[in-house]
């Protein structure tokens, strides 16, 4: 319909244009100079474009106004800008415009969805199972769409069942599993008692890093088969690379996806070489695993996932989605999304316990009475609801500030009754769910366990703490990410006790970014007296 509009004022334009020069009445064109028309053409033809760059689809969620080539990057970077991140932004124009906000930067239209209930709508449909199509999501793997955080279909389907399936027996979301973190934690705790100062009994730690290397360690030996000491220089040093790209570009894209040009005009500012050179090393740190695998591989021993694919690629009936390359897209996905994200969980979980020293009191009565100085497992979680609860929580407090990985629209259909047109990218902000206003949570900027708890003291989960999404499309790593964060607060609270550092107080402001993670903090670890 606007491609109709717009091609009668085009003709309309061309008219007066022609009947102005003399052209119909003498039949000639050199009345008005060819250069001349050329130039008036163009601008005229430009300036529609331009109009119809800012008309938006028929049934379109209402946002701010869409102005040419730059849509409503405007209002969204001084609302960012005044807010401090994109989701407080997002948040404030939502309670402005509606729960589904709708937005264009650049060339790209999206779509923000706030509303607990249209989240939920928007996780349950099968419309919106899709993944993102275009380059920011797909220059990652190679120009192609691989892995498995951003495609969707039966490729998505078919390695997914397989991943699942296979991590399962190395210990994923298994009975090993507690195995595996516990052994994991008590490397971490042997770092921290080597680190300790002998005659003080205590040391002053980077948070937001303490947990980084023990939590991928977690995820890769079923992986790669492989641990690295929390020292590791090149794991240190990756991890450094992965959280500058993290804070550099967003969920839903970066200034250089929005704006092509920008990849020429201004490759370091818009993000562009920080997206290249950070896959870049994690390739390389990837693909010199897989050779590792591939020269000691033996199909009568399968170590971890690693093996198992190989040996799947190595047979000749082998499905089309199964390649050398998909498994380098599949631990791309893994790496960057297995550790940073429970990290981040740790980091504000901690800054709570920092800020809250009786709810450290309270967890440590509760481990005391349960465990004593025996080190926790994972069933030990439902004779402890209070640490439980205390989950719970830095879930939320994590969740809350975070986008949900985009989803796509497989073809035009409505959500919370606006029309979303085929290939929309649709993401949903979780802090409507869990902070915002009709989220049900009383309080939510408090970090409060005791929400949690019934009168009978067993544990009760409001209906919009949903961390890990819902639908098909939930977080696949939930069952590893509760058990990490378990396991690593409860014996890190058996065994020290935590404390603010004057120097390096914690700050409620966030590192905006693909995952939101909290400012550079510090806190003083002690051996419990």
């Amino acid at each position: 319909m606007v491609l109709d509009g717009g091609r009668w004022i085009l003709e309309q334009i061309l008219m007066m244009i022609f009947q102005y020069s003399g052209f119909w009445q003498n039949k000639t064109f050199f009345l008005l100079d060819m250069l001349e028309l050329a130039l008036l053409l163009s601008i005229v033809i430009l300036g529609l474009l331009a109009y119809l760059d800012t008309k938006k689809p028929k049934k379109f969620p209402p946002g701010p106004k869409w102005y040419p080539i730059i849509g409503s990057a405007p209002q969204v970077r001084e609302s960012r800008s005044r807010c401090g991140s994109l989701y407080e932004a997002t948040a404030e124009m939502s309670l402005y415009y509606g729960p589904i906000l709708g937005l264009k930067i650049g060339k790209d239209a999206i779509v923000v969805v706030y509303g607990p209930q249209e989240i939920k709508e928007l996780s349950l449909s099968e419309d919106f199972i899709g993944r993102p199509i275009g380059s920011f999501f797909e220059m990652r793997t190679w120009n192609k769409r691989r892995g498995i955080l951003c495609t969707d279909n039966e490729f998505w389907q078919e390695q997914r069942r397989f991943l699942v399936r296979h991590l399962r027996e190395f210990g994923f979301g298994s009975k090993n599993m507690s195995v595996l973190v516990e052994e994991e934690v008590s490397h971490l705790v042997d770092f921290i008692n080597t680190t300790l100062n002998n005659e003080t009994g205590s040391a002053i730690f980077n948070m937001e890093t303490l947990f980084r290397v023990s939590v991928l360690n977690t995820l890769w030996q079923m992986m790669a088969g492989v641990r690295y000491s929390p020292e590791d220089h090149k794991m240190k040093k990756l991890q450094t690379i992965l959280a500058e790209l993290f804070q550099t570009v967003h969920m839903v894209g970066a200034p250089f996806s929005h704006f092509p040009v920008l990849k020429y005009l201004a490759p370091e500012m818009s993000g562009y070489n920080c997206y290249i050179n950070s896959h870049s090393k994690i390739w390389e740190f990837l693909q010199e695993e897989i050779n590792n695998h591939k020269n000691s591989f033996s199909p009568d021993h399968l170590r971890d996932l690693m093996d198992v694919y190989l040996s799947v690629v190595n047979t000749p009936d082998h499905g089309d989605s199964f390649s050398e390359e998909q498994l380098l897209a599949i631990c791309l996905d893994m790496f960057m999304a297995g550790s940073e994200t429970t990290n981040n969980t740790l980091s504000f979980c901690f800054l709570y316990l920092v800020l809250n020293p009786d709810i450290q009191k309270k967890a440590r009565q509760e481990i005391d009475a349960v465990l004593g100085d025996r080190a926790p497992c994972l069933y030990d979680r439902p004779n402890m609801p209070y640490m439980e609860a205390i989950v719970l929580e830095a879930l939320r407090m994590f969740g809350c500030r975070a986008f949900a990985v985009p989803h796509r629209a497989l073809k035009n259909t409505y959500l919370g009754g606006y029309l979303i047109p085929k290939d929309t990218l649709v993401t949903a902000n979780l802090h409507g769910c869990m902070m915002g206003p009709d989220s049900g949570f009383e309080k939510p900027e408090q970090f409060i366990p005791e929400r949690y708890l019934k009168d009978d003291g067993k544990i009760s989960v409001p209906e919009n703490h949903i961390p890990f999404g819902l639908g098909k499309r939930r977080c696949m790593g939930e069952s590893l990410a509760r058990a990490n964060v378990f396991l690593f607060t409860t014996t890190i609270l058996q065994k020290y006790e935590i404390h603010m550092v004057p120097e390096y107080p914690p700050d409620m402001k966030i590192v905006d970014g693909v995952t939101p993670a909290p400012i550079h903090y510090k806190a003083k670890i002690t051996h419990r007296s």
